[in-house]
């Protein structure tokens, strides 16, 4: 029983790769901006 490979366009390969590295710029950047909050306020702490 041989399956039959299925193909999808390069544009739409390239659009799935955009919407993957956006996706996972975001959860870069949510995770960056949660520790700046976290650092910021670790540093007001100590100012005072």
């Amino acid at each position: 029983m041989a399956t039959r490979k299925h193909y999808i366009p390069s544009e739409q390969y390239r659009q799935m790769l955009v919407r993957d590295g956006d996706r996972r710029f975001k959860e870069w950047h949510d995770s960056f901006l949660n520790y700046q909050l976290v650092f910021l306020a670790d540093m007001k702490r100590k100012a005072t």
